[in-house]
């Protein structure tokens, strides 16, 4: 199946060129958005397709889909939205962009980052609602946790993006997003490299679609508790 990546925001194109990079979806076509034209402009270069979006002024609700609709039809029935939670721009358009896809009938992957401890409490309860509603709106989730990154001494300063890279490879040796997708009884937490399993609150962390079979409506509702 031929995936669209969606990437949102500069944190979000990051990991998508990362994954890309590292030859994972060779095939993939990649859609980039963002809030600054500069960044869209800049990143938009080896892009498919590139979405300009509005700044957002308030929390967004499951009626918002409008707003991106006309990016959601660009996307094949295979959608992988990767962010950067916390900030404006992923915590709001990534959930919005995922719930569409999957209101759609798409199969929808969320890969992304949660922010670091340092940068505030605003950040992180952005971040937490982000991934609520990313979780309600997703087939497979695939979470890292940066603030947990200084647990791993080999990692570099330009290295942010690699245990969610080499975890979502390392998963992928062993099935498709599809098939961890709609696993049943099966830990996803095992496809983690071992060098990135830290004690305590994981670096990484993989969650499969929680919400099976549940209606639209019902997703709907999930998604503005947050």
């Amino acid at each position: 199946m031929k995936e669209t990546i969606m990437a949102i925001g500069n944190g979000g194109y990051n990991l998508a060129t990362d994954l890309i990079a590292a030859g994972l979806f060779p095939d993939a076509r990649l859609i980039v958005c963002d809030t600054n034209e500069k960044d869209l402009e800049k990143n938009s270069v080896n892009a498919a397709e590139s979405f300009l979006l509005e700044k957002p002024r308030k929390s967004v609700k499951s009626g918002d889909t409008d707003f991106v609709d006309d990016i959601v039809e660009k996307a094949s029935d295979s959608v992988i939205v990767c962010a950067t939670l916390g900030s404006m721009t992923g915590s709001k358009y990534a959930p919005l962009i995922a719930l569409d896809a999957i209101l759609k009938g798409k199969f929808v992957c969320s890969f992304f980052s949660m922010p670091y401890g340092f940068e505030g409490e605003q950040k992180t309860k952005r971040a937490m609602n982000a991934r609520m509603q990313l979780i309600a709106s997703s087939n497979l989730v695939v979470q890292q946790n940066n603030d947990r990154l200084k647990e791993v001494e080999s990692l570099g300063l330009n290295d942010i993006d690699k245990p969610l890279v080499e975890t979502i490879k390392s998963a992928m040796s062993h099935k498709s997003l599809e098939e961890m997708a709609f696993s049943v009884n099966v830990d996803l937490q095992e496809y983690i490299p071992e060098e990135y399993r830290v004690k305590d609150i994981p670096l990484l962390w993989f969650r499969n679609d929680c919400y099976r079979g549940i209606t639209a409506d019902d997703r709907k509702d999930v998604f503005n508790l947050y």
